[in-house]
């Protein structure tokens, strides 16, 4: 009988990039599908999509999540409609985001109001915001303004939840959470968000914790 070898290849990278081993939220990001390296940052290239803090925990996936009473940590989709997942991702409430167990991937994390900023300052302004944008009509309320996704970020409009559980701007508005507390001694940390009818990247100040909207890591 012959014997029958099989040889089996398996592509490593430079950590925390490898791949071939076990990890609490079953995957790692793949650099040459899921990054883009925009100066000197590494960015994922898509919404974050996990139900798992990097030890393997839970986050609660629940309808109730997303109110003023509650301070879970939390995930949803949109308007609690799985069809959105696929493309725009989940909603992430700031308690989830804030939580040491980091909800994003190894190697990855929530990035700050500095990173934000940097990225802004790379891109030629936060004026530039446009450059940021998916250029896939199709994906953004119409008419929009300058879409072209100069640097490949593909920044998508995942709209928001709010803490009476409502949801509103999906296809509208891109909102992406940093880990930065607002200044003043506020309770909720900063959002940045894009729009279709305006070419900026803006911070807002007034999401709430309860409240869920995406989540774009950053590595580390």
């Amino acid at each position: 009988m012959k014997k029958i070898i099989l040889f089996f290849s398996v592509l490593l990278f430079k950590a925390p990039f490898m791949f071939g081993q076990v990890v609490p939220q079953g995957y790692l990001v793949n650099p040459l599908y899921q990054t883009i390296t925009i100066g000197t940052q590494v960015w994922m290239k898509y919404n974050l999509d996990v139900t798992l803090y990097q030890n393997g925990d839970p986050i609660e996936g629940a309808d109730i999540a997303f109110n003023r009473t509650t301070t879970t940590h939390a995930w949803c989709y949109y308007d609690h409609n799985a069809a959105f997942n696929a493309t725009y991702g989940k909603l992430y409430n700031g308690y989830a985001v804030n939580d040491a167990r980091n909800v994003c991937p190894i190697g990855f994390r929530v990035p700050t109001d500095a990173d934000f900023n940097t990225l802004a300052t790379y891109i030629g302004g936060a004026s530039n915001g446009f450059m940021l944008r998916q250029a896939d009509p199709g994906l953004w309320t119409t008419p929009t303004s300058n879409s072209n996704d100069t640097y490949s970020f593909t920044a998508l409009p995942g709209g928001y939840m709010g803490n009476a559980n409502s949801s509103s701007n999906m296809f509208g508005f891109g909102y992406f959470w940093t880990s930065t507390p607002i200044s003043g001694g506020g309770s909720t940390n900063y959002v940045y968000y894009l729009s279709h009818n305006y070419g900026g990247i803006r911070a807002a100040t007034t999401f709430v914790l309860e409240g869920g909207v995406s989540v774009r890591c950053i590595h580390q």
